[in-house]
């Protein structure tokens, strides 16, 4: 799996990266642009977990997956600022077209992205259902307060999407069958 490359580093200097970024996306910039201008890095070849949330150490290199979207959602929510509903609906919609962007909103961080806007469910379930293979293939290096865990394993927002979409609880907590997420669509009801 690719990942953009302004995602791996120790946390503080990620961090500082990022600060960058989320401005000029608050901007208007194409999420999809700034975040791989620096090059994209394969999972395989690089050492260190990818991280999905959770407290950052610092000293460490990994991949820092919620980012930008964590800032971003901040931002973008904050009661000082008059909020932009088209520039949040442009990002989530264009993280939607790569996989990593999609795990970014993954994120169990990221699930605020998901409040209050349902009619995001659909296309946000459709894009993990299509990627899904791609991400589970990094395997336990998935990092959310425990490290080296499955994907499906973590809280993450699928979790929040599929529950509010009629999904039971206990398929959610259950290990996740061999097709993937698709597997689940069965008790899915359509968000109008």
């Amino acid at each position: 799996m690719l990942l953009p490359a302004v995602q791996y580093g120790d946390w503080r200097d990620v961090k500082k990266r990022m600060r960058k970024i989320v401005t000029r996306i608050k901007r208007g910039e194409s999420i999809i642009d700034v975040m791989t201008e620096d090059g994209m890095l394969d999972v395989a070849k690089h050492p260190g977990m990818v991280l999905v949330g959770g407290f950052m150490h610092t000293g460490w290199t990994n991949f820092h997956c919620f980012v930008p979207w964590k800032p971003l959602g901040d931002a973008l929510v904050d009661i000082r600022v008059e909020s932009d509903p088209t520039l949040e609906a442009k990002i989530f919609h264009e993280s939607l077209r790569a996989p990593w962007g999609v795990l970014g909103l993954l994120s169990f961080d990221n699930q605020p992205w998901f409040y209050g806007n349902e009619a995001w469910y659909q296309p946000f379930l459709e894009a993990a259902v299509r990627v899904w293979d791609e991400l589970d293939a990094v395997g336990s290096r998935y990092h959310i307060a425990v490290q080296g865990q499955s994907l499906w394993s973590i809280p993450n927002s699928l979790h929040y999407v599929l529950a509010n979409l009629g999904v039971p609880h206990d398929l959610l907590r259950a290990p996740l069958p061999p097709e993937g997420p698709r597997a689940l669509l069965k008790y899915v009801r359509t968000v109008s």
